[in-house]
């Protein structure tokens, strides 16, 4: 009883561990900004990244966590049902703390945002990530998906300070100009990087996408759990950005394009995820014809 009790707070303690360690480290490498870009683009830039970023760290947090201490103990019984919400507890309960304090430091107040708001969007975000975490716990095709993609983004995100005045050439999402209205010339070169906004780029999903559904389909001979898996990371993102600023109130926002691109994102991996688990399913099926 003591062991299956010790399992949730370990899973607890795992995810704020991981949740402090992204946004400590987004802070000190300055990629988590709490302040406008100037120039007349200002107004819109905001707080929305930092924002989105609040909302992520905990939903990569709580899932990762949960996935570690789901393998470590040997998958307890039922342990699908309640690692999850042990993770999204531990996030938030240093994610949450930290982030305020940082938006509440900040420089400049959000014009639709406040420190409140952040808070807010770190327990949304955990949540997030529980309802991810049960999806992978439960599957373990979809966890490989869900976990491979997280680590993509991760590694896009901490490794900006490395790139962030030359983005890689095949990732459009972050590569963007903004024409202004009133003088006609480019306000903001390079709007993704300038913004900071996460993002998974347009490559993420077709590569990882179809090795993944590949895999999983080629596993159980099955293209619909292959297609599941594929698709998995991509729509995670996806509700990173649906849930804090879709865009869908006609404001004008960078944070609009994003959404749109991850929109974007989760079709290419449908697509790719489907193409690829068919033929995986049909290659499966002739080996095994041919072995008999």
């Amino acid at each position: 009883m003591r062991w299956r009790l010790a399992v949730p707070v370990v899973c607890a303690l795992v995810a704020a561990v991981l949740a402090a360690a992204q946004v400590l480290a987004a802070h000190r490498l300055g990629i988590n900004e709490w302040t406008n870009k100037g120039g007349s683009y200002a107004e819109y830039i905001d707080w929305d990244h930092a924002v989105t970023r609040s909302t992520w760290y905990p939903a990569a947090s709580t899932l990762a966590a949960s996935a570690i201490t789901y393998r470590v103990f040997q998958r307890a019984p039922r342990s699908w049902l309640w690692l999850p919400p042990a993770a999204w507890l531990g996030s938030c309960l240093t994610a949450a703390p930290l982030l305020y304090g940082l938006a509440s430091a900040a420089p400049e107040d959000g014009i639709n945002s406040s420190p409140l708001a952040v808070a807010w969007a770190t327990i949304i975000g955990g949540a997030i990530g529980v309802v991810a975490a049960m999806a992978a716990l439960r599957c373990r095709e979809i966890g490989v998906g869900l976990l491979t993609y997280t680590l993509w983004v991760s590694v896009l995100e901490f490794t900006r300070p490395w790139w962030w005045d030359r983005a890689p050439t095949f990732d459009p999402m972050l590569t963007e100009g903004m024409l202004s209205g009133e003088t006609g010339q480019y306000v903001v070169k390079a709007t993704f990087i300038e913004a900071g906004g996460i993002t998974a780029g347009l490559i993420g999903p077709v590569m990882i996408s179809g090795i993944i559904a590949a895999w999983a389909a080629a596993q159980h001979g099955r293209w619909k759990r292959g297609v599941q898996a594929g698709v998995a990371g991509p729509l995670l993102l996806f509700s990173i950005y649906l849930t804090i600023d879709p865009g869908l109130d006609n404001q004008d926002s960078i944070q609009a394009t994003l959404w749109t691109y991850s929109l974007l994102a989760v079709l290419i991996g449908l697509c790719v995820s489907l193409l690829t688990a068919t033929v995986a399913q049909i290659i499966a099926k002739r080996k095994q014809a041919g072995a008999c």
